[in-house]
């Protein structure tokens, strides 16, 4: 964008800024207020909702090139067990994020028209990303209009167009990891942008930081933090700087006391619903970085950004993909560029929202690189606001220079582009949820109540329309417990369920098997053994629930590999860290599977 002259802290000295949109209390309306329906707001709301419906239809078709796996699977019977009348989760042991308040509602609503299946995943994840991607444009585009308006939608959203076959689809297209708590961070952004300086706009912020901090933590880091930040530097400069009354900056006071307000009140609610009987999260287990794992945590957060904005070349197949991705190269281009020109200008930036912007990039990735989170490719998904934040400053700082220096030719080229590479995603064949040809075989030998691993648990219950439950075990050779994983307490319960056979396979990768040893010292010899493919049905003739050990153990998964000959332990760990997978579609959200 131009820059224009603004009073800076110094008295009388003028300095280059950046270019604002002004708050709409300030804006002038000549000649009167603009009717919302006018024929301009007409042709943006028809093009909105036109580009919605085609880029849902897309992104359904490139969800579905990943294979669904039980972290999926238990999203969706966790809501549907709030559709059937569980609306606090009482009984449920989740993860250290739940969705609660953010894609859970979501799958509700999907799973009332659709029931219960695989495709409620892909098409929650479809219309996920579509509200994920038309919002980064709406965001970028701030109150500009005429051709400047049009070209900052059009970065903004284009970015984001043509997600990257593969762990990037897996990451933005699949399970809610993260990727959706972006679309109640931009619904934020956008009232922060667009809404006068009244009374009730912090209200209405801590309110709906509140009701996104409620489903993931990721908005501490992402967007509380960023505002408090923000909002501190601007009445630091205002009031010290420039000697300027606090009343001068009562909305900036009143941002910061809206977001630990919100903080508060996300805190306070999870504290009532467990108090109420409702869903238990796992604490967060993370700590800072030791040194030597930063190199690892460097090169796994700088891989997660090429590939979470289209451009991972080191990983893409050689061919069509790789030059794909190598052209996405100038989308991140972009977003670097538009980071760099706030970073520059971030203490006389007048624009808020790209502060924000600009410290929620910052923090975001500082606090995955600086952790103990980063361990494979597939955690770059606790990142992914890096994406929505990039594209729409690139929308909102550089759309205008583009302008002005005569590009919108290759404006036009880069976009088409990235319509073309998302056709290209749309037509490769779409790959059935993991564990289906399983599903298929128990439900059509009858079987319906048994036990696994986390590995082929949930998503098995899913791929089956709940026709089979197959709940996860920690196994152990001492003895076996229940798993408190994305799991219901009364699952467990032998008054409730009759279980009697168990699944074991080698093909997930790495391996998670079921030591032949745990399964004899739990239930003893089976009665019968079935084969199919890669999956063996070991069946008992009683009840396995009644033979499990208590209490429960928490954690996604303690098998795979198999046990050594000699006691040892090959992969074998308690962990609800990253997952221990070689490719996605295969892990625990937080821990190695089983």
């Amino acid at each position: 964008m131009g820059s224009q002259q603004r009073p800076a802290a110094g008295a009388g000295q003028q300095v280059p800024a950046i270019a604002v949109d002004q708050s709409a209390a300030q804006t002038p309306r000549p000649g009167g207020p603009r009717p919302w329906a006018s024929r301009a707001a007409l042709a943006w709301i028809g093009a909105y909702a036109v580009a919605g419906v085609v880029l849902f239809l897309c992104y359904l078709r490139v969800s579905g090139t990943q294979s669904i796996s039980s972290d999926g699977g238990s999203n969706a019977l966790e809501a549907w067990d709030m559709l059937h009348g569980n609306l606090a989760l009482h009984g449920w042991t989740l993860t250290d994020v739940s969705f609660y308040t953010t894609e859970l509602p979501e799958y509700m609503l999907v799973e009332l028209i659709r029931g219960l299946s695989p495709a409620v995943v892909h098409t929650a994840a479809a219309f996920t990303y579509t509200l994920l991607v038309l919002l980064a444009g709406l965001v970028a585009k701030g109150r500009a209009t005429g051709r400047e308006g049009v070209a900052r939608v059009l970065i903004g959203s284009g970015l984001m167009l043509a997600p990257q076959l593969g762990n990037p689809v897996f990451v933005l297209l699949l399970v809610p990891d993260h990727v959706g708590t972006g679309v109640p961070i931009l619904l934020i952004f956008l009232v922060l942008d667009r809404a006068p300086q009244r009374w009730y706009v912090p209200p209405l912020i801590a309110l709906m930081l509140a009701w996104a901090t409620i489903g993931d933590r990721l908005v501490i880091v992402a967007a509380i933090l960023p505002i408090v930040v923000a909002c501190s530097i601007r009445i630091f400069r205002g009031v010290v700087l420039a000697g300027r009354e606090l009343t001068a900056v009562w909305f900036e006071i009143a941002l910061i006391a809206a977001s630990i307000t919100g903080l508060g009140i996300s805190l306070l609610v999870l504290r009532v619903l467990g108090r109420l009987g409702g869903f238990t999260l796992l604490p967060l287990v993370t700590h800072v970085a030791t040194v030597s794992s930063l190199g690892k945590n460097f090169r796994l957060t700088g891989e997660g950004l090429l590939g979470l904005f289209g451009a991972d070349v080191i990983h893409a197949p050689p061919g069509l993909q790789t030059a794909i991705a190598a052209f996405h190269l100038v989308g991140l281009a972009l977003a670097a560029w538009a980071l760099c020109r706030a970073l520059r200008r971030f203490l006389r930036c007048e624009d808020l929202l790209v502060q924000v912007l600009t410290l929620g990039i910052l923090a975001d990735a500082a606090a995955f690189a600086f952790s103990s989170l980063p361990y494979s490719i597939w955690d770059t998904r606790q990142i992914s606001a890096v994406l929505p934040f990039g594209a729409v400053l690139a929308g909102r700082l550089l759309a205008g220079d583009l302008l002005r220096v005569r590009l919108v030719p290759a404006l036009a080229v880069l976009l088409a582009c990235y319509a073309a590479a998302l056709g290209f995603d749309a037509v490769q064949p779409a790959i059935p949820a993991h564990d289906q040809p399983l599903a298929d075989w128990l439900v059509a030998h009858d079987f319906s109540y048994g036990l696994s691993n986390y590995f082929e648990g949930n998503i098995t219950t899913l791929d089956s329309g709940g026709r089979v439950h197959l709940v996860a075990v920690s196994w152990g050779a001492d003895k076996s417990v229940p798993r408190a994983y994305q799991s219901d307490a009364s699952w467990y319960d032998p008054q409730l369920h009759y279980a009697n056979f168990v699944v074991n396979t080698g093909a997930d990768q790495p391996q998670a098997i079921i030591p032949s040893g745990d399964l004899m010292t739990a239930f003893g010899r089976p009665a019968r053994i079935y084969h199919d493919g890669p999956y063996t049905i070991l069946v008992w003739d009683k009840n396995l629930l009644a033979d499990l050990g208590r209490p429960p153990r928490e954690g996604p998964g303690n098998v795979g590999p198999a046990r050594l000959p000699d006691g040892g332990v090959i992969g074998r760990r308690e962990t609800r860290g990253s997952p221990l997978v070689s490719r996605p579609g295969r892990g625990g959200r937080g821990g190695c599977g089983s």
